[in-house]
């Protein structure tokens, strides 16, 4: 895996863990808190929490598997990065100024709108 895979799923794993981070037991949390937030390594983490490296690998990978789960489940983060795209086509379009564009903005609004009643 090349370094800009690894930088890109830390940053996936991150926003899983803003997203859905209020559904985690307070222990996976703190473990995930200390290794995004306080930049610890998982051995400096493992004197932190008393347990083994090891171990702290493990709720780690366990951890991030919850939080596919829970993505693939219920789809919030892929719901807001269809709506920044679509937001995203819309700033464009309306800076163009054509008034038939505007039309066209409104319509993907509105798609926007429904997507995020269902």
């Amino acid at each position: 895996m090349s370094s800009e895979e690894i930088f890109e799923q830390r940053i996936r794993l991150g926003r899983l863990f803003d997203m859905y981070g209020g559904l985690l037991t307070d222990k996976q949390k703190n473990c995930l808190d200390l290794y995004f937030n306080d930049d610890l390594s998982l051995s400096e983490i493992s004197v932190e929490l008393g347990v083994s490296r090891q171990a702290v690998h493990d709720l780690l990978k366990r951890v991030e598997a919850t939080l596919e789960n829970y993505e693939t489940r219920l789809g919030l983060l892929a719901k807001e990065d269809f709506e920044r795209e679509q937001l995203e086509i819309v700033i464009n379009i309306l800076k163009s100024g054509d008034n038939p564009a505007n039309q066209t903005a409104i319509n993907i609004l509105e798609k926007c709108v429904l997507k995020a009643g269902n």
